[in-house]
């Protein structure tokens, strides 16, 4: 039995939220990696999951959607007036035909290289917790300085059981005693229940969401629990395009 219906089959949608109008590097979602648009990269790593139901790509630019319909990914669009990619997710819902799932899979279309196996982590953390969460996240321990200093790199404090307290562009916790402090690289793929993105996409942005710009903290700021988990997987996000390198790097390496 799934969400208290008796004999429905779990179901997962996984969702690439896709943006062409990037401040830091327009048109990233098409931006060539070794002669493949980035979003087919995202599609591709991401079909290798064997947890989702189905995956699409979310998308308000025609750009982004004719490419994905020449290379048959399927594609829906959304409004311009999404400010983030929660809120694209949260359209999703609202369309008849991906209404009904158990959990929606937020797989960022900067994240080329994912690991198949943080959807997995992702949809086995609901699984043993279906009740109480609004959502879903991972985490891995980072010791280079460079990560630890980035603000694109967000950082996570949990308490004993792993529930999420705080995110931060800081390198926090900052340690005031003789113990060094254990830094938490948020993974940004994350699980939501359907209410959860209901309750995102009724509410307006919160105090600690709009100084930090990350959008998980509004289910904090308003009383909300997320459950975290930490796991290994390489998280390498395409931020400017200076990260390209990164990619290219990393695809020479597994060849």
């Amino acid at each position: 039995m799934v969400d208290g219906v008796p004999g429905k089959p779990f179901s997962a949608l996984g969702i690439i939220p896709a943006r062409y109008k990037s401040s830091r590097f327009p048109g990233k979602p098409l931006t060539l990696i070794n002669g493949i648009p980035m979003i087919k990269r995202t599609f591709l790593q991401a079909s290798k999951s064997d947890q989702l139901d189905k995956l699409i790509v979310a998308t308000d630019d025609l750009r982004i959607s004719d490419y994905c319909n020449s290379e048959n990914i399927p594609v829906v669009m959304t409004s311009d007036d999404c400010l983030t990619g929660t809120d694209r997710l949260a359209e999703v819902v609202e369309m008849d035909a991906y209404n009904n799932f158990d959990i929606y899979i937020n797989i960022q279309g900067d994240e080329p290289v994912i690991d198949p196996l943080a959807i997995k982590q992702i949809v086995d953390l609901y699984q043993n917790y279906p009740e109480g969460y609004m959502a879903y996240n991972l985490y891995k321990i980072i010791t280079d300085l460079n990560e630890i200093n980035s603000n694109t790199i967000i950082k996570v404090i949990v308490n004993e059981n792993d529930d999420l307290l705080y995110m931060s562009r800081l390198p926090v916790p900052y340690s005031n005693s003789d113990k060094k402090s254990i830094y938490k690289q948020q993974i940004p793929v994350y699980g939501y229940t359907k209410k959860a993105l209901k309750l995102f996409s009724n509410s307006n942005k919160t105090i600690n969401e709009q100084f930090e710009d990350i959008e998980l903290l509004r289910f904090i700021d308003l009383g909300h629990k997320i459950k975290m988990k930490e796991t290994i997987v390489m998280s390498v996000s395409v931020d400017v395009p200076t990260d390209l390198k990164k990619i290219e790097n990393i695809l020479t390496n597994v060849k």
